[in-house]
């Protein structure tokens, strides 16, 4: 299995159809998932790593793959040959037939590149997708040391100048984990480049050379390449203005109302966006905090977006309590996230923590929870604090949330 971060404008039938799987499957896959019509951008779904190749459907004849094509014509040509049925039938089902393609054999993997039409104008995105097919009749169990899966790099061909890095300012989470794909099935990487570079600027036209690496363990010396033309005749696309962020890292709290002492009414706290949430006089400090789980049968959501500086470090905070109703026993999953965007919206990275069971929360009393987010990524310009309530069947309980403080601690 593998990972799946929710972006803006995805709904649980849409990932379904992505990943070729149904819904019940997909929640069956994600029980924590108690409303599939309520899912939040940058929230985590367990999703299947590996597409199959179907049987039965083997394509006649071969797909011509000359020398232009092939990254390592030089050696591999003769053995890619042997698997250009498999080739043109993983294209075929994915709805790429036909694309420009290269195509490399590595460990029993049959990595296929697939850029586009090979030819985009200035400012056109430029969709990539990296396919491994396992040819071999045993699974391969690729090892990952964090939450990155694959690397992308793309250098100018005329003097080999790196022009872009995919893992730049970006955000993994520092968990090591495994992909495992079954003999005749392949798991699919897809990501769109805006065209800008490393230094946030639209790249000029001409040739240029994309790697494409895969980053497990053993493999992270063994590249795919594939070629691109960049055309010149269009205004590059302007960099936005970035909203002013802060400039140093001055330790103060960049939440508004972290207390939860000021409520536009008893169930909207000022400066925060929450659901299913209400006003407490039970608090750590000051005369209020907010409880999650307004209805404890129903999943409460607190959240709140602040500026952020692009490469500091940064500590979360905040007192947490569980409600005990009487002398039941709770009966939910509380979760914590700091999501972070770029100046378009989408989400560059996540630190998550969490889910916590009712067992780690103290009854009736303030604990304290504190946690580092890691390097910002390079190209974020808001965070965003989401605290999440989900609740199981016979929940009677809720929780207390109380001075809640995001503070840089370094650059």
């Amino acid at each position: 299995m593998a990972v799946y971060i929710v972006q803006p404008g995805d709904t649980f039938s849409k990932i379904a159809q992505q990943y070729g799987i149904s819904i019940s499957e997909l929640q069956r896959l994600n029980p924590q998932v108690t409303n599939i019509n309520m899912i939040n951008v940058g929230q985590q779904l367990t999703v299947p790593n590996a597409g199959g190749i179907p049987t039965g459907e083997g394509v006649e004849g071969e797909v011509p793959i000359s020398g232009n094509q092939l990254g390592n014509v030089d050696l591999e040509e003769e053995s890619i040959r042997q698997y250009s049925s498999t080739i043109n039938t993983v294209l075929r089902v994915q709805g790429v037939s036909g694309s420009q393609y290269t195509a490399r054999l590595v460990n029993g993997l049959l990595y296929i590149l697939v850029v586009g039409d090979g030819d985009f104008r200035q400012g056109e995105p430029i969709p990539i997708t990296l396919y491994k097919v396992n040819i071999t009749n045993r699974s391969i169990t690729l090892r990952y040391t964090t939450g990155q899966r694959f690397e992308l790099i793309v250098r100018r061909a005329s003097d080999f100048v790196e022009v872009w890095r995919y893992s730049r300012g970006r955000f993994f989470t520092q968990q090591s984990a495994t992909v495992t794909i079954r003999p005749n099935q392949y798991a699919i990487y897809r990501f769109t480049w805006d065209q800008i570079n490393n230094l946030g600027n639209q790249v000029r036209s001409g040739n240029f050379i994309l790697d494409a690496i895969n980053v497990a363990q053993g493999l992270r010396g063994q590249a795919i390449r594939g070629r691109f033309r960049i055309r010149a005749g269009v205004v590059p696309t302007p960099v936005p203005t970035v909203p002013p962020r802060p400039g140093a890292c001055t330790g103060e709290n960049l939440l508004s109302n972290s207390s939860f002492e000021s409520w536009r009414t008893a169930t909207r706290p000022t400066g925060w966006n929450a659901t299913n949430v209400r006003r407490s006089t039970i608090a750590f400090s000051g005369r209020y905090s907010v409880e999650m789980g307004n209805d404890p049968t129903e999943r409460a959501t607190l959240s709140q977006i602040f500026p952020i500086t692009a490469g500091s470090n940064n500590r979360v905070s905040f007192r947490v309590a569980e409600d005990v109703e009487g002398s039941r026993v709770g009966n939910f999953q509380f979760g914590i996230q700091v999501l972070f965007r770029d100046r378009s919206g989408r989400v560059v990275g996540v630190a998550p923590q969490g889910p916590y069971s009712p067992a780690i929360i103290e009854d009736e009393r303030f604990e304290l929870f504190t946690f580092t987010t890691g390097d910002v990524p390079g190209t974020a310009v808001t965070g965003e604090l989401v605290f999440t309530f989900n609740p199981r069947a016979t929940n009677s309980s809720r929780v207390r949330i109380d001075m809640a403080e995001v503070r840089c601690l370094s650059l």
